[in-house]
């Protein structure tokens, strides 16, 4: 299918501050493409600045004291509740991605995403467990997480642990909210991975 066109134009790149290229082209290089989210943040560059910042501090800073793994496996399930087609065609293609060095990929199957995605989905790690029903919980009512599921959180995970936790949660439901809002176009290659939020 036809990548759609964005009711509003895609900013011009080469209009954009030069302390922005950098991290332009380090996100780039990760995704394998430029994001249509991005190409619409472009509007803004101050705030493309600090959402970009603020992505890579939640999702792969050096400080983490989760690991990246864990953290992009949640975000699919983050954005598959939100219901966000166009993270969850971008979070389930990087989890399908081949490790390419630069480029981010967890070498997940179609069969491994759908089992991620499975509302019955429990892995057998204690911590994981734990860390993936809180981010279920919080993602479907953040404002009424039940208490078990933070006793559990507690037991499993250390104070930084869980704040970080919380955090990619609560990223995921500003992304999800923002790229649904803005309407964003899904690129084309990555329009069939929509489909694991319909199955």
């Amino acid at each position: 299918m036809a990548e759609e066109t964005p009711f509003i134009p895609y900013a011009d790149r080469d209009a954009l501050p030069d302390q922005l290229k950098a991290p332009l082209e380090a996100y780039e290089a990760r995704m394998g493409f430029m994001p249509n989210a991005l190409k619409l943040y472009m509007h803004r560059p101050e705030l493309l600045a600090c959402l970009v910042q603020l992505n890579n501090t939640v999702m792969r800073d050096e400080s983490s004291h989760l690991d990246a793994g864990l953290k992009r496996r949640i975000s699919a399930i983050c954005s598959f509740l939100n219901k966000s087609a166009y993270c969850v065609a971008h979070n389930t293609n990087t989890l399908m991605n081949e490790d390419r060095g630069d480029e981010e990929g967890w070498g997940f199957s179609a069969q491994d995403v759908a089992k991620l995605l499975d509302p019955a989905y429990a892995p057998n790690d204690p911590a994981e467990k734990a860390a993936i029903e809180y981010a279920k919980a919080a993602s479907l009512n953040h404002s009424n997480v039940p208490r078990p599921v933070l006793e559990s959180l507690a037991e499993h995970m250390t104070p930084p642990q869980i704040v970080e936790l919380a955090c990619v949660v609560g990223f995921w439901a500003m992304y999800n909210s923002i790229h649904e809002a803005l309407d964003v176009p899904i690129e084309e290659t990555l329009q069939g991975n929509a489909a694991f939020l319909c199955a």
